[in-house]
């Protein structure tokens, strides 16, 4: 009886602790699912979400290069690029179906990458967030916790979409919340490569993903550079791309070995697996393809050969899309021929008149043609509706700085970092001024006929002001009383010669200066002075980070309030007579002479940067970071 006792006692305690083993067990699961719940919670990101509208004036038009394309994307039977002028529809065969810009509800034009997604395109961009396309409108998601700053990297994944950002970390979406995977910085690139993930970064390595386990590789474990340009992993080796060149390890080892250099090439900008190869490519559109199936001293002695040369080009990077090789650069598109060799031919249909989208001057000549500078790329000459008469480059052609039209000669004078030059109706340069000719410096920023019978100019340059003719200049610097050498803008009116600079606004009178307005001895709230426009007897005044002033009959500056500390951009102050146009960072103002009211044009803009205004008695030209709107005069 005491044994049968013994037995039943001994198996209620082991009962009692199963119990209480079961309980402890229940009550850890509970309470690791709420913290789970909890974290999850936290890594929830909060966002607003925006439909963008249309903009359908007839009286608006928007000129844009499309060439220099950043990625491509299948969606509803259509390839569609992103572009620095934005986002572009081809038909399989390459044909141009619509070019999308910020008439279309595009929320800017610079894109940076796109990915299919839950029946939408999804396209990061430059500053204004992610954007989702569902082939007829656009809207966009603004996370409310934190700034994107740009949106490089977009990959769908496994029913969620990952979102590589600058500031913002690495984020998914499923589709209805936002998620906080990692706190990454300046993400470039997000590749998969069975359960693992891997992030390139623009300055801190590579990270890799593997079951909830982060690693971290930077030069410490044998990169080239920490600087990422792309990732390919197979079922052996991870190859990582940096702009200093091509490095590997083992992937059994990963995180054990350090990484090999298969080779240094510098400028290298892209790698992508096509076929049993690794191709690479350079900055400049060189490309090369490795088979990797020969070893690693094969691809060590293999990367000396020849590479190709896609295209005469910046910015090329390589991917793959639907089985085909393609590279994008400044110079378009160009996809690769179904051959050993490689070899590449231009896809698309790219009709556009601008050479480059970054306008930095406008000008509208004698026969009405509109002259339109840029910052690297010369000049384009624009004849109605927008389409290319002329392009004009060379090494005393480029980095315009301003275009100043003489209808007397019929000339137009272009100032630029390596002087002036003249051309005439017929577009031939006529005349090129420099330093070597006597001006204080070949940097010139503005040029303006003085308001004499005598073939005077004025030259607002990097070292001061320059007057006269070729053959009899003269300089005026801050030993004559200019408040600073560094010129931005001139204006001739009357016998009076307005000079903005960086340390204030000069008057000079015959040719020497009369008075200086500066935050010292006037209303003044900033002393960079970047604008001026005339407007009868009226004289405005731009600014970089004051707004807009006027200088009144009595000679005292009138602050504006309504355009608070606005950053009016050289070349972008202009009149029609009826209205002033002053161009900032973002978008542009406008003052009714009349009723004396000031607002404000920015959804028009195909970006907010509006870097330089001009126009004729039918439309307003407005010369932007993506391109040229025209709008049409009331």
């Amino acid at each position: 009886m005491i044994k049968r006792s013994s037995i039943a006692i001994a198996i209620l305690i082991l009962v009692a602790a199963a119990v209480a083993v079961l309980v402890i067990k229940q009550r850890a699961d509970q309470s690791l699912a709420k913290e789970r719940s909890r974290l999850e919670k936290q890594n929830i990101i909060p966002f607003e979400l925006k439909s963008y509208s249309q903009i359908k004036n007839p009286a608006i038009s928007i000129w844009q290069s499309y060439k220099a394309t950043r990625a491509i994307e299948r969606f509803n039977d259509s390839i569609f690029v992103a572009t620095d002028g934005g986002l572009v529809e081809f038909g399989p065969n390459g044909s141009l179906l619509h070019h999308y810009t910020t008439l279309d509800g595009l929320p800017e034009s610079d894109l940076l990458s796109l990915a299919n997604f839950n029946s939408k395109l999804f396209i990061g961009t430059r500053t204004s967030g992610l954007v989702a396309f569902d082939g007829t409108r656009f809207e966009g998601y603004r996370w409310t916790d934190r700034a994107a700053q740009s949106i490089d990297a977009l990959l769908a994944d496994s029913g969620r979409l990952l979102i590589g950002t600058r500031a913002g970390g690495l984020i998914a979406f499923d589709g209805s919340q936002f998620k906080e995977i990692k706190q990454l910085p300046e993400i470039t690139s997000l590749s998969r490569s069975g359960v693992r993930l891997f992030v390139g970064t623009f300055a801190d390595g590579v990270w890799a993903e593997d079951s909830a386990r982060w690693s971290h590789f930077t030069t410490d474990d044998g990169l080239l550079s920490n600087r990422v340009v792309g990732i390919v992993a197979d079922d052996d080796d991870l190859f990582v791309a940096s702009d200093y060149g091509l490095a590997t390890t083992p992937l059994k080892r990963l995180g054990q070995a350090r990484f090999l250099s298969v080779a240094a090439v510098p400028s290298l900008s892209s790698l992508v697996q096509y076929g049993e190869k690794l191709v690479l490519c350079k900055d400049n559109g060189e490309t090369i393809a490795l088979p990797t199936d020969e070893g690693f001293s094969h691809l060590r002695r293999a990367i000396p050969a020849k590479w190709n040369r896609v295209a005469v080009s910046t910015g090329a990077r390589l991917t793959t899309l639907d089985g085909d090789l393609w590279l994008l650069s400044n110079d378009g598109i160009h996809r690769a021929n179904t051959s050993d060799e490689l070899r590449f031919s231009r896809w698309g249909d790219t009709r556009q008149s601008l050479t480059s989208n970054l306008i930095s001057a406008l000008s509208v000549d004698s026969q009405g043609r509109l002259w339109a500078g840029t910052f690297r790329n010369g000049i384009d000459v624009l004849g109605s509706p927008g389409s290319l008469v002329a392009h004009i480059e060379s090494e005393s052609v480029r980095e315009i700085n301003s275009l100043v039209a003489d209808t007397a000669s019929q000339k137009m004078l272009a100032a630029s970092s390596a002087g002036v030059v003249s051309f005439d109706a017929n577009l031939r340069g006529t005349e090129h001024l420099s330093a070597a000719d006597g001006l204080l410096s070949s940097s010139i920023m503005q040029v303006a006929h003085l308001s004499d019978n005598k073939p005077t100019l004025a030259f607002a340059t990097s070292k001061g002001l320059s007057l006269g003719a070729p053959g009899k200049f003269r300089g005026v610097t801050t030993v004559q009383g200019l408040p600073s050498n560094s010129l931005y803008t001139v204006l001739s009116q009357g016998r009076k010669l307005y000079v903005g600079t960086l340390g204030g606004l000069a008057v000079l009178e015959d040719g020497r200066v009369s008075r200086v307005f500066k935050d010292t001895n006037s209303k003044l709230t900033t002393n960079w002075v970047t604008a001026l426009c005339a407007v009868g007897p009226r004289v405005f005044l731009g600014t970089y980070g004051g707004g807009v002033f006027e200088l009144t009959a009595s000679h005292e500056l009138r602050a504006f309030a309504e355009t608070g500390r606005a950053v009016v951009n050289p070349n972008a102050m202009w009149s029609d007579g009826a209205r002033l146009y002053a161009g900032t960072l973002d978008g542009t103002l406008v003052f009714d002479l009349n009723s004396q009211e000031w607002t404000r044009l920015s959804s028009e803009m195909p970006a907010r940067t509006v870097l330089s205004i001009t126009g004729d008695d039918k439309y307003v030209y407005f010369g932007t970071t993506a391109g040229i709107a025209r709008i049409g005069r009331k």
